[in-house]
């Protein structure tokens, strides 16, 4: 019996270490195959700890539910509540059509009162403005009451506040698992967003054309933010009118399987982002 028990248990490593080993290699093919995998698997791991954790954070916050967005506020707010989710919901099937796609899930929105507010929830500088900000699977807005002056509260909120482009940078984002450039975001956002509403950021400053290169590395350190925020509408505009619709959701998709960029444009489109650049630049 004691041999009997040997032999079974010896079998049973050998099939645990054969298990292992075949684990290994699996894991090693899907890296070289797919080489931002690894992240894509950790930062969902990581998006779903911070959606928890905000929650948690605001529980004792009023609440506001529709049917696909679940709305956090504070009092004072209470009279831009309904605006703010009945605006949320307005554009959720607009943007999912565009998008092609649909989360599945009731969507967090945490509303402050005030920029010194929101700032600090991201442990921004006091003098940092934004009107929303996305950030893993959460959507964060500042109250109307805090911009918009109260004859026309309503009117320009639908048309200007951030509820369109931060939903667009959700499902960007959901899509290609976090693997993806502030441009592209930025760019789909903005293209989705004035779809919808009309509103266009206006551009101040020159158009000098900044190296995709620096738009992919140092987004946010570039010195004129207004150009990099144009150049990446352009950029999008320029692969929708070139490729179509479809290639650019794919682009998302191949993201979030795990491919590089290079890699994504080139099964979407058949060409690098170098290649695409270039193209860019000779329509310019």
């Amino acid at each position: 019996m004691i041999r009997d028990l040997f032999f079974y248990t010896g079998g049973g490593v050998k099939f645990l270490i054969k298990g292992i080993i075949a684990a290994i290699i699996v894991v090693i093919f899907l890296t070289v195959k797919y080489p931002y995998l690894p992240k894509v698997m950790t930062y969902k791991v990581f998006r779903e700890y911070a959606r928890i954790s905000m929650n948690w954070e605001t529980r004792h916050w009023q609440e506001l539910a529709g049917g696909n967005f679940v709305l956090r506020f504070q009092p004072g707010d209470e009279n831009v509540a309904k605006l703010v989710l009945a605006t949320a919901e307005a554009a959720y099937a607009p943007v999912n059509e565009r998008m092609s796609f649909s989360p599945g899930i009731k969507i967090p929105i945490i509303l402050y009162p005030d920029n010194l507010a929101l700032n600090k929830s991201f442990g921004w500088p006091a003098d940092e403005r934004a009107m929303g900000v996305y950030w893993a699977g959460v959507i964060r807005v500042l109250s109307p009451n805090a911009w918009i002056q109260e004859e026309d509260l309503i009117a320009r909120f639908q048309s200007e506040g951030p509820i369109p482009h931060e939903y667009t940078h959700f499902i960007v984002d959901y899509l290609a698992g976090g693997n993806y450039p502030r441009w592209l975001t930025e760019g789909i956002a903005q293209r989705v967003e004035r779809e919808i509403t009309g509103y266009e950021m206006p551009l101040t400053g020159t158009e000098a054309f900044y190296p995709l290169g620096d738009m992919d590395d140092k987004f946010d350190l570039l010195p004129n933010q207004s150009v990099a925020y144009r150049q990446s509408l352009a950029l999008v505009d320029f692969f929708v009118q070139t490729y179509g619709e479809g290639p650019l959701n794919q682009v998302l998709q191949e993201l979030g399987h795990g491919q590089s960029m290079d890699q994504a444009f080139l099964n979407s489109i058949g060409c690098t982002m170098k290649d695409f650049e270039a193209q860019f630049l000779r329509q310019e």
